[in-house]
């Protein structure tokens, strides 16, 4: 590597003032993380990960007297609405990460809660971090070490996430940030990341400090963007290559120890900037607006010990006047969260118990129930927590949503509320649902007149039930439409329910919609409703799907004898038919109804020449979409395979192969092209006569390949 460079030639295509201020004096870089330290308490571990990427750190510190130094008054600030402390710097454009616990992805990770969760999806619980005597400081880490795929996996989920999260955005972010610069500050907090690595026979905890984005995700996503880097850079190492380092040691082939990389990388940037020649010099042109950007920093709160919740305070705001598209489910969620931290806060529950419903963590009380009744408690303390008897406790919630005075409450609110039941609730299940569909299920005045909801388990819900109509529809709305809408049984009446659960979670089994579906589409009070017009049939399916759960397999169908009917399953066709819509029609003027025929009409059988139509439709569909789509997916396959050989290093990506693997890829694709041309052949006369379809080689090959396998 070069040393730092002070070359100032000017080339055409660059402006004549370097952007790129470079790496700082070190030792005013300590000073500053001493100072900022002895302000917030802040470990040197957490503030010397900090300072590196503060721009002359020189600017914000003023003398305490001897050789002292102390922060300016004006460098932290306190929000006067959340009460935290904020450090504000100016910093290298390169600071700060977008952040996996951001509000508005959430939904994209599975919940401890949820029915055997995805390590790979799964989030560290986070904490407040503390020193060596267990006092709470301002920064955040997670319980427990991650272990480094994981991590990695993690980063990759977020940052799908935000590509698609940010994909209601009128413009691309990137460009704009590369023009016009960055005008609205992002908002981080300190995470002290612990990653449990595997170099030796004993695993081995790594620490590196990172500027979490609290706002700003995707801003911050972009802006590393622009300089070539990426989250998983600043966690597990930017590549030396990249870094203008001192000579006279060695250095591993990526580093991620903060103290070392960003006072390298910054120099890079200026030295590339300004030389054409330079393998960064295109980033630095990229990233010439966002060279420095002001920075704000969460150092304190007034409640240290509930840092890792206040600390998304401001995150959830932006949930109430999102300047960007939130799914309803995720804002739905993120409300929810701020209901739990309020309760926490007064002292109403538990930490563990906040982070449970929260989809956070597990149940705190450990129970050894079955997974129906472990979520059913969950479900119900969910219900309690958004609806609460307690006055007190109802006005700390209104207070949270910002509602109006009680008696102002609309459908609207209780809408609201139940979105956010059903949001929080589907965390905890196989797959997440629409939150619209509790839409309607308690009257417009629930909140204004304080109505309540009786909440006993489900077992007893459903044997009180059997006698007693309004026990079944309470536990309907509470329970029984999210386990129909686990199952796609029922779904709610308006949108896409995929569209709103953020396209996560897809079930591969889903069945799509079909127009005889769509004809049948209902709200979910036309299916409680239907339900309730059979109350011992539904109480059977309520057990089945429970049984189904608890057993891991799909439900059943339940006869007109309330039985089980092993051998089927009961999807959203056999709820619609046996389950019908009730219509209330008019009568007429006159008093009296249509002497017309009312009886369904039967279908006829299709005519030679409809299944002419409908073998041309699929012919054409298989022929210019099926197959284009299938060769593309083909090639890109190859591009990609090509690619994996390049990032490893070898120059043949089938080198190694053994002779049959060579020798069957060959032979598939010489059948297909022969197949191909005899078809091309073959449409040709079909415009004219009748034709012979030759029998095809790539069957062939597909046969013998399966009795090979046998």
């Amino acid at each position: 590597m070069s040393a730092a460079s002070t070359d100032t030639t000017v080339h055409d295509d660059t402006p004549s003032v370097n952007p790129f201020p470079g790496a700082d004096k070190g030792n005013w870089t300590q000073l500053f993380s001493e100072a900022l330290a002895a302000a917030t308490g802040l470990p040197l571990e957490v503030t010397d990960g900090i300072a590196p990427y503060v721009v002359r750190p020189k600017d914000f510190l003023t003398r305490a007297g001897g050789d002292g130094y102390r922060l300016k008054p004006s460098v932290i600030t306190e929000d006067t609405g959340t009460k935290l402390r904020v450090l504000n710097v100016t910093a290298h454009g390169f600071t700060g990460t977008p952040g996996e616990y951001n509000e508005r992805i959430r939904g994209s990770f599975h919940s401890p809660t949820r029915p055997f969760p995805d390590p790979a999806r799964m989030l560290p619980r986070l904490t407040t971090g503390t020193d060596i005597e267990g006092k709470p400081l301002p920064f955040l880490t997670t319980d427990q070490p991650v272990p480094t795929n994981t991590l990695s996996s993690l980063i990759s989920v977020m940052e799908d996430a935000l590509s698609d999260a940010d994909g209601s955005r009128g413009y691309k972010l990137r460009e704009d940030l590369s023009v016009y610069g960055q005008n609205e500050t992002t908002l981080h907090a300190p995470l002290l990341r612990t990653i449990e690595e595997n170099h030796t026979v004993e695993p081995t905890v790594r620490r590196v400090l990172d500027l979490t984005a609290i706002k700003g995700a995707n801003r911050s996503r972009a802006r590393l963007d622009l300089f070539g880097l990426s989250a998983k850079d600043i966690v597990f190492g930017v590549d030396s290559a990249k870094l203008e380092l001192p000579h006279g040691r060695e250095y591993p082939a990526r580093i991620a120890d903060p103290a070392v990389w960003v006072p390298a990388f910054a120099d890079s940037m200026r030295i590339a900037y300004g030389d054409e020649r330079h393998p960064q010099h295109q980033a630095a042109l990229n990233a010439a607006q966002v060279a420095t950007i002001p920075l704000q920093i969460i150092v304190g709160t007034v409640h240290p010990d509930e840092f890792h919740n206040v600390v998304f305070d401001p995150n959830r705001a932006d949930h109430r006047r999102p300047p960007l598209g939130y799914s309803l489910a995720e804002k739905a969620a993120s409300d929810l969260r701020a209901v739990l931290r309020d309760a926490k806060a007064k002292g109403w529950m538990s930490e563990g118990e906040r982070a449970w419903l929260a989809g956070e963590g597990t149940d705190p009380e450990g129970r050894d129930d079955d997974l129906v009744a472990g979520r059913d408690r969950r479900d119900r303390a969910l219900f309690a927590a958004v609806f609460p008897e307690n006055i007190d406790r109802a006005k700390a919630v209104a207070r949270v949503l910002g509602e109006p005075a009680r008696s102002y409450t609309t459908k609207d609110h209780v809408a609201h509320r139940l979105r956010m039941v059903s949001a929080a609730i589907g965390e905890g299940y196989q797959y997440r649902w629409n939150p619209r569909v509790l839409d309607g299920q308690l009257a417009s005045t629930f909140i204004k007149n304080r109505e309540r909801l009786n909440l006993p388990e489900w077992l007893e819900a459903l044997g009180q039930g059997l006698a007693d109509n309004k026990v079944l529809k309470e536990f309907l709305i509470t329970r029984g439409i999210h386990w129909l809408a686990e199952h796609k049984i029922i779904d709610a009446d308006r949108g896409s329910m995929g569209a709103q659960a953020g396209g996560h979670d897809n079930d591969p089994d889903d069945q799509a919609e079909t127009a005889n579906d769509r004809r049948i589409r209902r709200s979910t009070i036309s299916a409680r409703e239907a339900m309730l017009l059979q109350p011992q049939r539904t109480v059977a399916l309520m057990v089945e799907l429970a049984k189904a759960v608890n057993e891991g397999r799909k439900p059943r169908q339940i006869d007109t004898d309330n039985k089980v009917v092993d051998g089927t399953v009961a999807d959203k066709h056999w709820f619609d038919t046996q389950f019908p819509k009730t219509v209330n029609r008019r009568k007429s003027k006159k008093g009296r109804d249509s002497e017309t025929d009312s009886s369904s009409p039967g279908k006829p059988d299709p005519t030679p020449q409809e299944l002419l139509a409908q073998a041309r439709a699929e012919f054409y569909s298989q022929a210019a979409v099926h197959t284009p789509t299938a060769v593309v997916e083909l090639l890109n396959t190859a591009r990609g395979l090509v690619d994996a050989a390049h990032n490893a290093g070898q120059t043949a990506a089938l080198g190694g192969v053994t002779e049959d693997e060579l020798g069957a890829i060959t032979q598939a694709l010489t059948f297909a092209k022969s197949d191909l041309q005899n078809l091309i052949a073959s449409v040709t006369e079909m415009r004219y006569s009748r034709v012979r379809i030759e029998d095809s080689l790539t069957e062939k090959f597909l046969t013998e390949a399966g009795e090979d396998e046998g």
